[in-house]
């Protein structure tokens, strides 16, 4: 256990140099998400996000999702980031809790998603991926991080599958995603996709929901649970659900402040740029 534990700290924090501090990077990025599409384009960024270079927005009509793709010279990265919930359309979509098929990849013929994300993430694959792949070919040998908070965090995860299938291997890093599929879904993302980190802040109640009482809904792996003090503790690699990290809470424990706040950095427009 021990040297399970030793192991995946390492692939979190050790990678390589390229990739260190990501998850610093991520969390900036996915705050200044909430600045909102008008000003993604002249926003400054601060902190491990110094430097970011805007690309292009990504806006859905229907849903209301924003995001944007950009890139970091001095992490060698380009970003895929999606928005929280932020509007009554956002709202609208996280509340479709209705499961459909996961045509993406029907292959997995038992897979199943959150009606409202798959719909969300369709409806921004092809912008997403035309920008993507315009900024692969001008920096190919930069990472592709794909990365959000909340309701963008579980959009960042499909859009991920999604980026896989154009031959690019991207690390998803997300922060306070709720359940996106069912256990057979949850099972292939943790085929697919090996650098998939989701964060989740000691009481949040938002990586609890949807239930999954009454509906199969199931986490994927690779938790990264932070516990009150800040503290980081990378959760058990077979058991998504891992009863010694955020499971371990009753829903009568959980809050909405602890979503607001990942690695000590308020996931905000202000609190991200200058």
């Amino acid at each position: 256990m021990f040297l399970h534990l030793i192991y995946f700290i390492f692939r979190l924090f050790c990678v390589s140099a390229d990739i260190a501090n990501q998850h610093y990077i991520s969390a900036w990025l996915s705050g200044a998400a909430y600045c909102n599409k008008e000003n993604y384009e002249t926003m400054i960024l601060g902190g491990p996000a110094d430097g970011f270079k805007f690309y292009r927005a990504i806006y859905d009509v229907k849903s209301d999702l924003e995001g944007f793709i950009g890139y970091l010279p001095s992490s060698k990265s380009i970003y895929v980031v999606y928005r929280g919930s932020a509007s009554p359309l956002n709202w609208i979509y996280d509340l479709e809790l209705l499961q459909v098929k996961y045509d993406s990849y029907p292959e997995c013929e038992e897979c199943m998603v959150h009606k409202g994300f798959y719909h969300s993430a369709l409806n921004v694959k092809k912008v997403t991926l035309y920008y993507l792949k315009s900024l692969n070919r001008k920096y190919p040998e930069y990472n592709v991080i794909v990365t959000g908070h909340s309701y963008g965090a579980a959009v960042s995860q499909l859009i991920a599958m999604e980026i896989i299938k154009i031959g690019i291997n991207p690390v998803v890093l997300n922060f306070g995603q709720p359940r996106v599929g069912n256990s057979i879904y949850a099972m292939l993302v943790n085929q697919l996709i090996e650098e998939n980190w989701r964060f989740v802040h000691n009481k949040d109640i938002v990586p609890h929901v949807p239930p999954g009482v009454f509906v199969d809904y199931f986490h994927s792996c690779r938790e990264i649970f932070e516990l009150d003090t800040s503290a980081l503790n990378v959760c058990n690699n077979t058991n998504c659900e891992d009863p010694v990290c955020s499971s371990k809470y009753k829903i009568s424990e959980l809050n909405t402040e602890d979503h607001l706040t990942y690695l000590g950095h308020r996931l905000s427009c202000e609190a991200s740029t200058i």
